[in-house]
């Protein structure tokens, strides 16, 4: 991983995840890049037809500048983008992602009523990215990621999307606890996990992946409750693709965790 892209919109909750990504980048030894987008629509007409560059170059100045103090006090590479587009956002920041290891983006959680129900900006861009996004609530500081709690039904699946989240472990050097939620305990249950344990430990042969198991019927609560209690640095969820109903599930508990969590959210596809 040496390619992290952070887009910017001068905001505290941008510049908190511009902090964070480049203590990630400390760490890890690889470049930053800060990305603007400037929407044409709400440009004026005059600085329209002067051209996207033109129009932009005060936010080139702004980017000029904020990749400087990153460098200096930082000390690693770092670089800028800026977009004048009439591209939706959240799609233009997934596909400009493309070309990196991982999108850094700040989230200052549920906004208003409708983002609530139907998806804050972050929660977008992650579930429309081909590559890891890491969701950074505003006012959280970056600390070592020893322990990242990877929620996921493991027994319903029969195997663990591990080749993004493996990345992720190598990076961090910490451990991953796999947690799946259960509304009830089954015997059956029991040995099928223990058949997935058994299968994804001799597969990955790692000591730095665990595994847990969780009953209730309230699986946001039961997983935000999970990571506040079990000391867990990051939280990782998968998006993958399911039944029209599994889905909607699906989608319903990564949104509300992602509008909602105080913590980093790390959200992969499989």
């Amino acid at each position: 991983m040496k390619k992290i892209l952070c887009p910017t919109d001068f905001s505290e909750t941008a510049n908190n995840a511009i902090a964070y990504a480049a203590k990630v980048c400390q760490k890890i030894n690889a470049e930053l890049t800060l990305f603007n987008v400037q929407s044409v629509f709400s440009l004026p007409p005059d600085e329209v037809i002067k051209g996207s560059y033109l129009a932009t170059e005060p936010v080139r100045e702004n980017l000029d500048s904020l990749s400087y103090q990153v460098m200096d006090v930082y000390k690693i590479s770092c670089t800028y983008e800026v977009e004048a587009s009439n591209q939706n956002l959240e799609t233009l920041i997934a596909n400009r992602g493309a070309g990196y290891d991982l999108i850094v983006m700040g989230t200052n959680g549920s906004d208003d009523y409708y983002q609530f129900f139907f998806g804050s900006r972050s929660y977008e861009v992650a579930k429309k990215s081909a590559v890891p996004v890491l969701l950074v609530p505003t006012g959280y500081l970056y600390q070592e990621v020893s322990l990242t709690a990877f929620a996921f039904d493991f027994e319903r699946e029969w195997e663990l999307p591990m080749s993004q989240l493996l990345d992720w472990i190598k990076i961090t050097k910490g451990k991953v606890i796999v947690v799946q939620i259960k509304d009830h305990y089954t015997r059956e249950t029991e040995v099928s996990s223990q058949q997935v344990i058994e299968k994804t430990k001799l597969l990955y042969n790692s000591t730095d992946i665990l595994f847990d198991t969780v009953y209730s019927d309230d699986v946001s609560t039961a997983i935000h409750n999970y990571v506040t209690t079990a000391k867990v640095d990051v939280l990782a969820l998968c998006s993958i693709h399911h039944s029209f109903i599994a889905t909607l599930f699906q989608k319903s508990v990564i949104n509300k965790l992602t509008a909602t969590a105080d913590y980093p959210i790390l959200v992969f596809h499989k």
